[in-house]
């Protein structure tokens, strides 16, 4: 009887234990992670290799595709640079041819107003005599003789017949040449003028090609620049923060050579070059060519207009014509600065700088390489300046110097 109760415990405490086990157990199993989307593990080192050299080709061969890309984005911008000087090379013989013309035409105008005063003048003269023999003419001869002084007065007409007569035929070869010359002057002067119009046709035509170049220039280097916003916008704040010139330019050349530094430190950090860069630096400044064709007004340190001594020269032009680069070099500044109104800052080498000012319009972007003799703005075209001028300055570490020392023609 006491057996029972016993054995009944230790059955019961024997139950228990397994299902605390059992319980533990289940408990074990749910706790357990359970891994989801894993990727598979590859099957050897050699497969896992072969994986990272596949990836690593496809790279090389994205970046050698943005680097042809780039190459041929370069060549072509080059090649746009090159027609476009030929394009403006033309255009400014276009303007001389012009000149010319206007010239020859201004100087026939004058000729020929002349010949017509000498014309009015000798037919003057040559009416005054034909009435003067119509009159000797109408004289009867029965009159003549009843005078007393017949005899003498008819000798004296006689003498004045004879000198006037041959006044009057050199008076008319004179009036027959001269009505020749002005025949020809006049054939001379619509010559001029068909000249005149068929230049200004062809100059229209290539100042619209210069337009789609130009265009064509600007959005294949917006493609290798991708911050012209950024710097523009930064050298518009400088602008307004220089005092003068000198400080522009100092202020300017402070600011690339931070951003020098700072797209070092890029290129450090930057894993791949995706993008070809051109470098910076200026070789030479080719052959120098003053940026319009005029007539100086002022000399370097003459007076100008103010009175003072003038740190550049002032060339006149004619209105509209075409402004170029004098010299290879970086565009560092484009757009009106204080009293100087629009103006262009290009760097050269061996830190000389030009800055031209006086421009309508400029055709240029900040931080483009140009070549001497490519386009960058045009002067004013209106009525209400027909003879526009353009101010150039030459300076060398910041400070004005002769421009004669680049352009031997300035002598």
């Amino acid at each position: 009887m006491l057996g029972i109760p016993i054995i009944g415990s230790n059955f019961y405490k024997v139950v228990t234990m397994v299902r605390l086990l059992s319980l533990c157990f289940v408990l074990f199993i749910t706790c357990l992670p359970v891994k989801a989307d894993t990727p598979p593990i590859p099957k050897n080192k050699k497969e896992a290799l072969h994986s990272f050299d596949k990836r690593l080709a496809q790279e090389n061969k994205n970046k050698d595709i943005l680097k042809k890309q780039s190459q041929h984005i370069h060549s072509d911008l080059a090649s746009t640079k090159n027609k476009l000087i030929n394009t403006a090379a033309t255009i400014q013989k276009n303007e001389d041819d012009l000149k010319n013309f206007e010239q020859q035409i201004a100087n026939l105008e004058v000729k020929k107003s002349i010949l017509e005063d000498d014309l009015k003048a000798d037919r003057a003269s040559i009416a005054k005599l034909i009435l003067a023999l119509e009159r000797i003419r109408r004289t009867p001869p029965e009159a003549m003789l009843a005078r007393p002084d017949t005899p003498y007065k008819t000798a004296q007409s006689a003498m004045l017949m004879g000198s006037i007569i041959p006044s009057v035929n050199r008076h008319a070869e004179k009036l027959n040449k001269n009505l020749e010359t002005l025949h020809r002057v006049t054939s001379d002067l619509e010559l001029e003028k068909t000249s005149l119009l068929e230049a200004s046709k062809d100059l229209k035509t290539q100042h619209a090609k210069l337009t789609s170049l130009i265009k064509k220039r600007t959005k294949l280097f917006t493609k290798t620049n991708s911050d012209i916003v950024a710097r523009e916008l930064s050298i518009q704040q400088i602008s307004l923060q220089a005092q003068n010139l000198e400080d522009l330019v100092k202020r300017i050349k402070d600011n690339e050579r931070k951003e020098k530094i700072r797209k070092e430190k890029e290129r450090k950090k930057a894993k791949y070059i995706t993008r070809a860069k051109p470098s910076n630096k200026i070789v030479d400044s080719g052959t120098s060519r003053l940026p319009i064709s005029g007539i100086i007004r002022v000399g370097y340190k003459q007076a100008d207009h103010l009175g003072a001594k003038s740190k550049g020269i002032t060339m006149e032009g004619r209105a509209g014509a075409l402004v170029i680069t004098p010299m290879n070099g970086t565009i560092q500044f484009t757009g009106a600065f204080k009293r100087y109104g629009n103006i262009i800052i290009i760097e050269h080498a061996n830190g000389f700088h030009s800055l031209i000012a006086g421009l309508d319009k400029i055709s240029s972007v900040i931080g483009d390489r140009v070549k001497s003799g490519e386009p960058i703005g045009i002067l004013p075209n209106s009525s209400l300046i027909p003879r526009p001028t353009l101010y150039y300055e030459l300076r060398k570490n910041g400070k004005a110097v002769n421009p004669a020392i680049k352009f031997p023609s300035l002598g």
